[in-house]
Order: structure tokens, then C-alpha cells, then sequence
């Protein structure tokens, strides 16, 4: 019975040993997490220098593509020129091609005008308008 009378004093006793138990349990698991965090502290190293790079990398990438981006509005200008120029040289070739029906058909013309005045020459012996002209006279038709 002086057990069962002495074990409300027992149990500050017992809450201190588990307190005890607790505080080694919590210093084991900070040395297991302070084990663990080496490697990621040397990762987070290598991470921040690493990124402390990033800057000028940035820098240079945006010189870069503002460079490049100049370039191609150069060549986009460039390429809208040529355009231009196709569509003029275009349009003068069309014209020649309609200079050139144009000449073949006067040279047409011209053959058969010649054609109609040889056959009207003196001496030819054609049915031209000169030859009938001849015969209804009564001249030479040789």
C-alpha cells in the first residue's frame, strides 16, 4: 500500500526521466539532420555560385538577341527591297512583253504590205493591182 501512496510522488519522477529520454532522443535526431544538411549546404555552394553567374549571363544573352533582333530587322528591310524590286522588274517585263506583240504584229503587217507590193512590180508577174491596171490597158504583162 506505501507503493500506491508514494506513486503520485513517483510521477514528476518518471515525466522527468521521459523529458530525459526526450532531450537525448531530439539531440540524436539534431545530429542525424545536421548529418543530412552537410551535403545539401555544400550542393547550396555550388548552387549559389553558380547562379551568381546568372546576371552577366543574362546580360550578355540580352545583347545578344538585341543584336540579332537588329539583324533581322536589317534583313526583313533588306528582303522588303528585293520584294519591291521583283514587283518593278515584274511590271517592266510584262511591258516588254506587250512592246514585243506589239512589234511582232507591225512586222506582220510589214510582210504582207511587202508581199502585196511585190506582186505589183513591173515585170513581176503577179495579179496585183498594178498588173490589172496593165492588162486592162493593153500594156506588156511579161
Amino acid at each position: 500500500m506505501l507503493n500506491a501512496l508514494l506513486a503520485p510522488l513517483q510521477l514528476p519522477v518518471r515525466a522527468l526521466d521521459a523529458l530525459g529520454q526526450i532531450a537525448e532522443d531530439l539531440a540524436g535526431l539534431r545530429e542525424e539532420m545536421a548529418a543530412d544538411l552537410r551535403p545539401m549546404r555544400a550542393d547550396m555552394a555550388v548552387v549559389r555560385e553558380s547562379t551568381s553567374r546568372l546576371p552577366d549571363g543574362i546580360d550578355k544573352l540580352d545583347k545578344t538577341v538585341t543584336g540579332m533582333s537588329a539583324k533581322v530587322d536589317q534583313l526583313h528591310e533588306g528582303v522588303n527591297d528585293i520584294h519591291a524590286g521583283m514587283s518593278s522588274l515584274n511590271a517592266q517585263v510584262e511591258q516588254l512583253g506587250r512592246q514585243l506583240e506589239a512589234m511582232q504584229q507591225a512586222i506582220d503587217q510589214m510582210k504582207v504590205s511587202i508581199e502585196e507590193v511585190t506582186k505589183d512590180l513591173p515585170g513581176a508577174g503577179g495579179t496585183g493591182v498594178v498588173a490589172r491596171v496593165r492588162h486592162a490597158i493593153g500594156g506588156e504583162t511579161s
